[in-house]
């Protein structure tokens, strides 16, 4: 005969092994609605990660045109016109045996083709710059600073601290940057005085502005890049992993502050 002790313990077991039964239960029901929603996220980050690749690469290719396009159109309507209006004043001397003004014409083919040879070499610099290649990133910096200079256009001012240089793909992004910040500041910055161009580097992180004291614009309602030369600017900033910071106000110029952490 079972003593009162046997009585109590025996359901007492076995309630704790149906217990044990429903908590194994309820884990395994966890843990697979836990690890579904894990396969899901990462099925979601995939596909966004995808679509973001896609879009940088057609805003790429975007760039990639529009470089061309502007390079054929620099071609076609500057060395191509130099040398169109150089071919019509040959003619003109070779047509004749010994014009009047041969001499005066000679010297105006001698100015026009070197105003050809000038634009092809600084078509030759904005497609790949040498100096970049050979002296790095502060000396071709200086370099399209002290050519712009030279313009008259808009006066230039250059600050470097650039000890520990990146690879020369990330210095060439960035040249490429500074040269389309530059190009929009000499085109739309009405009433500028002065454009700043700064590179500094503190420790990993490398910031590089670009700052004029011209007209300004409004702030646009939505951050998306508007113009080829923004939309290319974006792109290089979105390929060196970097962050863009842009101000800017009516009257009160306009500044771009690019940020990148260089790797170790």
């Amino acid at each position: 005969m079972p003593t009162p002790e046997e009585v109590t313990f025996g359901p007492l077991l076995f309630w704790s092994i149906g217990m044990m039964v429903v908590a194994a239960g309820c884990l395994l029901m966890f843990l697979f609605t836990y690890q579904k929603r894990l396969l899901q996220q990462q099925l979601r980050l995939r596909t966004a990660e995808a679509a973001h690749q896609q879009a940088l690469l057609a805003a790429i290719i975007e760039a990639q045109e529009g470089e061309r396009e502007r390079i054929g159109q620099d071609l076609h309507d500057g060395i191509g016109s130099t040398i169109a209006t150089a071919k019509l004043l040959v003619n003109r001397l070779s047509s004749q045996p010994t014009p009047e003004n041969s001499a005066e014409l000679l010297a105006l083919v001698e100015e026009l083709m070197a105003a050809a040879v000038h634009d092809a070499r600084s078509i030759s610099h904005s497609l790949y710059p040498a100096v970049l290649a050979r002296f790095g990133l502060a000396e071709a910096l200086q370099h399209l600073v002290d050519v712009c200079n030279e313009t008259g256009a808009l006066a230039i001012e250059l600050e470097l601290d650039y000890t520990e240089p990146l690879a020369l793909a990330q210095e060439l992004a960035l040249y490429r940057i500074c040269q389309e910040l530059i190009h929009n500041a000499l085109k739309h910055a009405k009433g500028a005085s002065c454009l700043q161009v700064q590179l500094l580097q503190h420790g990993p992180q490398l910031t590089l502005e670009v700052a004029d004291d011209g007209c300004g614009f409004p702030a646009a309602p939505v951050p998306a890049p508007t113009g080829a030369g923004l939309r290319n600017i974006d792109v290089r900033v979105q390929m060196l992993g970097a962050h863009l910071q842009q101000h800017s106000a009516p009257g009160q110029g306009s500044r771009f502050v690019i940020q990148l952490k260089a790797p170790a």
